[in-house]
């Protein structure tokens, strides 16, 4: 490690001095907060001095723990660019920019930066536009950007032959995603596969992802993916994972490109001869209506969570005065 980054174990060792400074600066404040040190000068510049002592303390310890944690992620560095050496792949400590639409990356205004950033990512030249991309995708977008589902998780994008009907499959293990997708636009597969993945298509598109979605398509998802959730959106096949973090390389990466292979030719062999007829081209376009999935609307969200502060506690009382009379 030390050819990789020489001064990986100084920032360290300079990080766990700057951690116990902030743990001292947290005391000096907690001291001046609470009024166990008292003398006639602190008196007029209390407030200021404990409002300087805890930003200067929590800023010390974030410092500190990201410089701490930076051989860690050395070492990560290193075992990712083996491994992507190894499976014929590039590595990259930040990727492109994931200017992907859909689910997983929200939908930003036109002209809008992306709302996601890539790290750790392995992934097949070019490097622009990568036909295979695999890192961890982490929301860096300001408190207006558009945001997904989730602020972090590791990725998958694989690029298909030609642009697809929105398509969302959504993994009951991984956390689910009805609370950004209306159930009307969900499609039943029936048999074992509903109790273990939840489907959505755009309205009137259900007969193309049952198309997309062949026994040999499902065979794969149920045998190697139930623990990812899935989006094809746009010429993309994108899968997401909520083991992201460091100890989880070992294992998700391979498992992931594994899934790639396989999921990945399973759906460009049904992407290839798909048409859609509601397009001007059919063979190389979508219509505007199988574009994207309809979203869950806030107003909805905001109505029921209003009908359950205030409706829940109306029928209570109702109820007791009728008791009572």
């Amino acid at each position: 490690m030390r050819d990789a980054d020489p001064f990986a174990y100084r920032l360290a060792a300079s990080g766990a001095g700057i951690v116990a400074l902030g743990f001292l600066l947290l005391g000096g404040w907690a001291l001046v907060q609470f009024e166990v040190i008292r003398a006639p000068w602190l008196d007029t510049v209390a407030g200021l001095v404990a409002v300087v002592l805890l930003w200067a303390g929590v800023l010390g310890l974030v410092l500190g723990a990201a410089l701490v944690a930076h051989p860690a992620d050395v070492r990560r560095e290193i075992a990712l660019h083996r491994f992507a050496r190894s499976a014929g792949l590039s590595y990259a400590r930040f990727g492109a920019p994931l200017e992907m639409g859909g689910v997983f990356f929200a939908e930003r205004a036109p002209g809008a930066d992306p709302s996601y950033g890539s790290t750790f990512e392995l992934y097949r030249p070019p490097f622009e536009d990568a036909p295979l991309r695999l890192g961890v995708a982490t929301f860096q977008g300001g408190r207006d950007a558009a945001r997904g589902p989730r602020p972090a998780f590791r990725f998958l994008a694989l690029r298909l032959p030609r642009p697809m009907p929105h398509i969302m499959i959504d993994s009951v293990r991984n956390g689910r995603l009805r609370s950004e997708l209306p159930s009307v636009q969900r499609v039943s597969l029936e048999g074992e596969m509903d109790r273990h993945f939840a489907v959505y298509a755009p309205p009137g598109y259900a007969r193309d992802a049952l198309q997309v979605l062949t026994p040999d398509v499902l065979v794969c998802l149920l045998d190697h993916g139930r623990d990812w959730d899935a989006e094809i959106v746009d010429d993309l096949l994108l899968v997401a994972s909520t083991r992201f973090r460091r100890g989880r390389d070992e294992t998700e990466v391979p498992a992931l490109l594994r899934f790639a292979a396989l999921l990945g030719a399973e759906v460009r062999t049904q992407a290839t001869p798909y048409t859609d007829p509601r397009a001007s081209s059919p063979r190389t376009q979508v219509a505007a209506a199988g574009r994207r999935l309809q979203r869950r609307s806030v107003c909805w969200d905001v109505a029921i969570l209003l009908a359950l502060v205030f409706g829940v506690p109306a029928v209570i009382f109702g109820g007791i005065l009728l008791a009572t009379r």
